[in-house]
């Protein structure tokens, strides 16, 4: 990330959508490995420009080791359809499309059938990405990427949801 401090414009306007320091004492968190989750922040962030991402309602509940994101190629800028959201497991050493959704009544840790394991959620999604998508992520600017990042790590999407 660039260092660039986003906060500092928003806060003086009433807008203030980054974590304190006690933010644990008021809404629940979801604790998790923080190597991990800084990768999975890295990986949302190289998707984002070809890719829209959500919570899971699975994540708090899978582990420390482990984080289950939603993700959906989204091209437009209109908002994705229920049915078009995955679930992705995350893990040190591997991601995989979950068969479970978000409105299964329970989670089960099953592969979607006919995918590939992968050594992370942005190899993840390339595998079912269209044409346009990996092209729209072969072309995006480090700046974008990197202001994205930003925003994740600054906001902590992931243990706060």
């Amino acid at each position: 990330s660039s260092g660039i401090n986003a906060e500092w414009p928003l806060r003086p306007g009433g807008i203030n959508v980054f974590p304190s320091e006690d933010a644990d004492k008021y809404v629940s968190i979801s604790v998790k490995d923080e190597e991990l989750e800084s990768s999975v922040y890295e990986q949302m962030a190289l998707a984002s420009s070809a890719f829209a991402f959500s919570w899971s309602r699975w994540n708090a509940d899978c582990g420390e080791k482990r984080q289950i994101v939603r993700a959906a190629e989204n091209l437009t800028t209109h908002p994705v359809d229920e049915d078009m959201w995955k679930n992705y497991s995350c893990e040190p050493r591997k991601s995989y499309a979950l068969k479970c959704t978000d409105d299964d009544d329970e989670m089960f840790d099953e592969k979607v059938e006919g995918t590939q394991f992968h050594p992370d959620i942005f190899h993840c999604l390339k595998e079912d990405a269209s044409s346009k998508a990996v092209d729209i992520l072969s072309n995006t600017s480090y700046t974008f990427v990197d202001n994205v990042s930003t925003w994740l790590f600054a906001t902590k999407v992931l243990t706060f949801s």
